[in-house]
This record gives structure tokens, sequence and C-alpha cells, in this order.
């Protein structure tokens, strides 16, 4: 149980209502996760719901948004976002054995070099807050500087929506394709 109530449509007042019957229109993320806490903040979950769209259709493709958002909710433990975002992977591409090495906290063998690019990225804004001029480096080379920003937006969004699934108590689905090691 979550530690949040969930509101139920008839308990929100009308900018939760607005914001509810958009995301159930699009995305069907309402009611469950960090929306629970969202709900409460109708301008904050209106705008999580906008950057999530956003970096659905990004510079980075699919795989490489969900390897960053990986790391980071691993990084906060987020139960949660953790079996979403793996489910994610997986239908983008992102092979069970690197899903499980981000969930050990190890660097995945990836065949593709922006994938692993984007992972070295993300691990090191998750354990620096910043790059390194190596890191920097590494990244202009190989992502450009659109996917950078790319990816630095995916992993702030995601230690937003860790948080607020942390907080919450959102309870991650018995049928999870991972759960937290």
């Amino acid at each position: 149980m979550s530690r949040m109530p969930v509101l139920t449509p008839d308990e929100m007042d009308d900018d939760q209502r607005r914001v509810y019957d958009h995301a159930m229109a699009t995305n069907g993320r309402a009611g469950r996760g960090p929306s629970i806490g969202y709900a409460y903040a109708p301008g904050l979950w209106e705008n999580n719901n906008a950057a999530s769209d956003y970096f659905d259709d990004c510079s980075l493709t699919l795989a490489q948004c969900r390897i960053a958002a990986l790391v980071t909710v691993r990084h906060w433990n987020a139960e949660y976002p953790w079996q979403a975002q793996a489910r994610g992977a997986l239908a983008a591409g992102v092979d069970s054995a690197a899903i499980e090495a981000i969930n050990n906290r190890e660097t995945p063998n990836f065949s593709d070099a922006g994938d692993a690019a984007v992972h070295a990225v993300a691990v090191e804004l998750i354990k620096t807050g910043t790059l390194d001029a190596a890191g920097f480096k590494s990244a202009e080379e190989k992502l450009g500087y659109r996917r950078l920003a790319d990816t630095v937006g995916v992993v702030s969004h995601f230690c937003k929506t860790a948080m607020m699934a942390n907080v919450a108590g959102a309870e991650a689905p018995a049928d999870a394709p991972s759960t937290l090691a």
C-alpha cells in the first residue's frame, strides 16, 4: 500500500482532475507509481508528463533514454520506476544482461557506442552532479551537444520521478521483469 493516499477522481479539485483526465486519455499514467504523489501538485504532474512525452521522441533513442533512466532510478533505489524502466528498456531493445548489470551497479557491455556513452554520462552525473573534463570531452565527441543535453534531462527527470515514487511509497507490480538487487 502506498504511503500517500491515492486520490480518486471524485476527490480531485478542477486542476487535478484536468491533469488526471489528460493523463488517462494520453498515457494512462495515473493512480499508481509516482503519479500518486504528483496528483497532489497538478502543475508539477502536468510538467512531469510533458517531460516524459518529450523524452519519448528526443534526440536519444528509446533504448538510450531507458539506459539513463535505469542508472538514475537504480541510484535512488526506486523500485516502481525501476520495474517500469526495465520493462520499457526490454521493449526498446536493451538486453536483459545490460539491465541486470545496471541493477548490480556494473558497466554493461554495450555493442552500441552511443548507448555506452549515455551510460557513462548518466553514471558520472549521478555520482558527481557534473562531468569532469575527460567525461565532457568524451560525451561531446560521442554524443554531441544535443544528445548530451537530452541525457542530462533524462537523468534529472528520473531523479524527480524516483524521489516522488519513493516518497509516495509506490509499489511495483508483482510481475515486474526485474527487481532491485
